[in-house]
């Protein structure tokens, strides 16, 4: 199913595409991950430890689709608001990295065929990339997570033959990335018009930049653990500007009659 708030005025010629949530789930559970590390690097100095969860989960709620690197610096100015020190964003990116690395690591060794890599995306991911290479829309990936980790990871999943538009994240090469950057090439480069640029993502970061760019936003709502629709997430895509909500891609045939046969600006759902 699909929740439809505005229909495009045009066809996508440029799709630029978040990875963790919205395709990958070899990251799921890095919600909870990265709380752990900013819970143990704030609580010997917050004064009020009966907030700090709720702070937390706000922010990274808020900041999903950031560079890692961006949300690291959060923790590092909030540690030294509490009068703790400055060890810099990437003393926690290394300590986030660390904790994901062997959970990262177990779930790429099983994916050995393409049906056990798709274990590990969410539900239809891999037909709407191929659905939209049919239609000869170029794909660019770009996500918060490291170049060098989306690399390897879309690698991993069989998916990066998809991204003709190329693969972009924060690293040593781009250490001032951002996704509205990103977006903002993709749109110079292929002379896009108002309308042509498809952004598809589960983080406000990403629907926001879209908007921003005159682009047509999917937000993608999923319950990473069920592949159903979560609230929760909705909520924040919406007030994002999203113009259409899905949990997954299994409705692949009302997305591509929305992207492609769709216009004007009626609310539905499909």
């Amino acid at each position: 199913m699909i929740e439809v708030i505005h229909r495009p005025d045009h066809r996508p010629v440029v799709a630029a595409v978040d990875f963790d949530g919205t395709l990958s789930l070899v990251r799921m559970g890095w919600q909870v991950v990265m709380h752990d590390v900013m819970k143990r690097a704030l609580a010997p100095y917050h004064p009020h430890l009966d907030r700090i969860d709720a702070e937390i989960s706000s922010y990274i709620a808020r900041s999903t689709g950031q560079p890692s690197i961006i949300q690291m610096a959060w923790v590092d100015e909030h540690v030294h608001l509490y009068g703790g020190p400055h060890n810099g964003a990437q003393h926690y990116l290394d300590e986030f990295s660390d904790a994901m690395r062997e959970r990262i690591d177990t779930r790429i060794a099983t994916m050995t065929t393409t049906q056990a890599a798709d274990h590990h995306m969410i539900r239809g991911a891999r037909t709407f990339l191929q659905r939209l290479t049919d239609y000869g829309v170029h794909i660019a990936l770009i996500s918060g997570t490291e170049h060098h980790h989306l690399v390897r990871e879309s690698k991993a999943l069989r998916i990066d033959h998809f991204f003709d538009a190329g693969i972009y994240g924060p690293g040593g090469h781009a250490p001032g990335f951002t996704k509205a950057e990103a977006m903002a090439a993709l749109v110079e480069r292929y002379a896009l018009i108002p309308g042509q640029l498809l952004s598809v993502g589960d983080g406000p970061v990403e629907i926001s930049a879209g908007k921003s760019l005159d682009g047509y936003c999917i937000a993608v709502a999923s319950d990473e653990e069920s592949g159903t629709l979560d609230l929760h997430k909705r909520t924040h895509l919406l007030h994002a500007g999203a113009d259409a909500v899905v949990a997954n891609f299994e409705s692949i045939d009302a997305i591509t009659a929305l992207l492609f046969d769709g216009a004007g600006h009626a609310s539905s759902t499909l």
